[in-house]
């Protein structure tokens, strides 16, 4: 006989309920916090009934699932941690009512009608390359918004000086600490020459004698926004040192994910890739895990949130819809950002490319070319189950 635990997972709580295949209620909902005590008076009220197959399943819900989801599986149950939108497709009823009570309920009855897989708790080396990847992604996110502030501020204080270091340059280590310490255009020009020298000597700076005197006549002929003593001048030198520092630490993260994912048997198949990079395998690999455990390329797809979204009304038929988005948008962004880069170099090289020529072939066909793209991502993700699947084989 089977009895299964159904958890109504909330915010450090949730409501449990156990129930037996007959439909036998063993334990009444009622709710607890996720805390030693709960959880282990739980444990004691379950094994009171010296049952020999119990099944755990919850939603997954972010990260609120993460401490109940771990007690259970440090205490050998069998887990099920189910798409929260699964489990609301399947709750939808005609009243507009919903208690957890009924949420445990209809998790009861979620299970005993569908087959779902185990949870398998990933190589401690995933879950590793995972944390570093939503570090990096996170700390990414922010040096992007504080670099735009950056950039604003940078004009308010001194515009010339994007002249003198174009495009990424301005975010060079060498500018933002001259930016922190000399953040207004008056305070340059106010500055001695052999002082501004030193200051790039210093940082080993190739130019260091001429590129002063070029930010010092630059200075001399500026005007600014604001004046010297406005508090955005000071505002300009903490985010210059702001992003300075973010960036420091990206670059620490990129080394580690680089580093961790060399020790996964899916590294060199994956880099083999023409035209994705160490750092691009090392992210692609943090957010799939082990790739042996998709069964298939719809699988796959449907993860990474690529599968096609079909309607259908009578005998219309909808089966070129866009993509769900349902998935892992890390890895919707890397697989497009690799796709764009394959066909830059492919261009570049004039090579042939399997990837290059079907995005050619869909654009021949009148594809738009963010269409023709997300076309190439899907074929790019086949590549790599197919490599990975195939090292698996031998």
């Amino acid at each position: 006989m089977q009895n299964v635990l159904a958890v109504d997972v909330a915010k450090s709580k949730s409501m449990v309920t156990l129930v037996s295949s007959c439909g036998e209620v063993l334990i009444e909902p009622y709710e607890i916090n996720h805390s030693i005590k709960d959880f282990s008076n739980l444990l004691n009220r379950i094994n009171k009934f010296k049952l020999d197959n119990i099944s755990v399943i919850m939603e997954s819900t972010g990260i609120y699932h993460r401490p109940i989801e771990r007690f259970f599986l440090e205490n050998n149950f069998k887990v099920f941690v189910i798409n929260p939108i699964y489990g609301k497709m399947y709750k939808r009823n005609l009243r507009k009512t919903k208690t957890d009570k009924a949420d445990c309920f209809n998790l009861v009855n979620l299970f005993f009608t569908n087959t779902f897989k185990e949870y398998i708790k990933p190589k401690q080396l995933y879950l590793d390359l995972n944390a570093l990847s939503r570090q990096y992604f996170a700390l990414d996110e922010l040096c992007v918004n504080i670099k735009n502030r950056y950039r604003n501020l940078l004009y308010l204080c001194f515009p010339e000086f994007e002249e003198i270091f174009k495009g990424n340059m301005v975010y060079s280590n060498v500018a933002l600490e001259f930016i922190e310490k000399y953040p207004h255009a008056d305070i340059i020009s106010n500055t001695r020459i052999d002082k501004l020298q030193n200051f790039f000597k210093k940082h080993n700076y190739k130019s260091w004698k001429s590129k002063p005197l070029k930010i010092k006549e630059a200075a001399s002929n500026s005007y600014p926004s604001i004046g010297i003593n406005d508090e955005l001048v000071s505002n300009l030198s903490q985010i210059a040192r702001l992003v300075n520092e973010y960036q420091k630490a990206i670059d620490i993260i990129k080394y580690k994910i680089t580093f961790l994912a060399k020790k996964s048997k899916y590294f060199e198949p994956i880099n083999s890739i023409y035209g994705i990079g160490e750092f691009t395998t090392s992210i692609i690999i943090a957010e799939l895990g082990d790739i042996n455990r998709f069964n298939n390329i719809k699988e796959l797809t449907a993860y990474c949130g690529l599968d096609p979204s079909i309607k259908q009304s009578g005998k219309s038929i909808n089966v070129h819809g866009p993509i769900s988005k349902s998935g892992n948008k890390y890895m919707r962004k890397i697989l497009y950002i690799s796709v764009s880069n394959i066909i830059r170099l492919t261009a570049i090289s004039k090579q042939e490319n399997d990837i290059e020529l079907y995005y050619r072939k869909k654009r021949n066909e009148g594809k738009h070319h963010y269409a023709s793209i997300v076309a190439c991502t899907t074929k790019l993700l086949r590549k790599i189950l197919a490599l990975c699947k195939q090292l698996d084989n031998q």
